[in-house]
């Protein structure tokens, strides 16, 4: 199993519990990235080494087939600095078990453990920055009306995936684009973990997580996480139609 170093200090949080699917944490650009430098050891994380050439990546023909088939697979994302930067930062946080829609633990539906990136995250805020980018550029050119973006840490311990579901629960829409970016180095077939996702044509297609791969998808197809044999490392991502909920602090 691939160990993930961090050189990194714990970075404090603004709460001691996860913020719900209802409550996002509110995506205001940091301007003081002198006072972020702070909480760094060794390299200074910038917000450009997560800066992605959207426009390039999705070209004509990649937009047509996220239309066509719903979902779009894309490799070698961000730089080795920024990607090792969120490697370390999924390996040292405190992840809290995860809980379907009603708030109900049931590990045999849903095994992954998780924690909402907020502003206190440095590799994680950079990390959604790039994503309202993405975002951005999927307004334009598809007319999606996304407003805001939120995502989260995930880790599948070995023995646990998430079976089928969509992203949308029954009678809601407010996610439009879902996306999931991978963390683990030197994958394999046999480390199980692939998600699996039903296409618009009701075809099955599987795609293993590969580090530095980010699978875009519509958030009403169907798909599952299949068993993980090795400890798996992922960024869930949600791209919202509805209107951003501020993030308040407690207590």
């Amino acid at each position: 199993m691939t160990t993930i170093i961090s050189n990194l200090k714990i970075t404090p949080l603004a709460v001691d519990n996860p913020i719900g699917i209802d409550n996002p944490p509110q995506l205001t650009p940091d301007d003081k990235q002198g006072a972020s430098a702070e909480g760094l050891t060794q390299h200074v994380l910038q917000l450009s080494d997560f800066a992605v050439d959207w426009t390039h990546r999705l070209s004509d023909s990649a937009l047509d087939t996220l239309v066509s088939d719903g979902w779009l697979v894309l490799d070698n994302v961000f730089t080795d600095k920024a990607l090792l930067a969120l490697q370390a930062e999924s390996g040292f946080i405190n992840y809290r078990e995860a809980e379907l829609t009603a708030g109900i633990r049931v590990s045999n539906i849903r095994g992954d453990n998780i924690r909402w990136i907020t502003k206190d995250f440095f590799a994680g805020f950079y990390y959604l920055h790039s994503i309202n980018a993405l975002a951005a550029l999927l307004n334009r050119t598809l007319f999606t009306g996304i407003r805001h973006s939120e995502a989260h840490y995930a880790c599948y311990p070995p023995g646990f995936g998430y079976q089928w579901h969509s992203d949308n629960p029954v009678g809601r829409d407010e996610r439009v684009i879902s996306a999931v970016f991978y963390l683990n180095d030197e994958w394999e077939a046999i480390d199980g973990g692939a998600v699996e996702i039903v296409d618009n044509h009701g075809v099955h297609n599987e795609v293993m997580p590969l580090a530095n791969r980010l699978i875009i998808f519509n958030s009403d197809l169907q798909h599952q996480v299949q068993i993980a044999h090795r400890q798996r490392y992922s960024i869930a991502t949600w791209m919202r139609r509805d209107g951003l909920v501020p993030f308040v602090e407690e207590g």
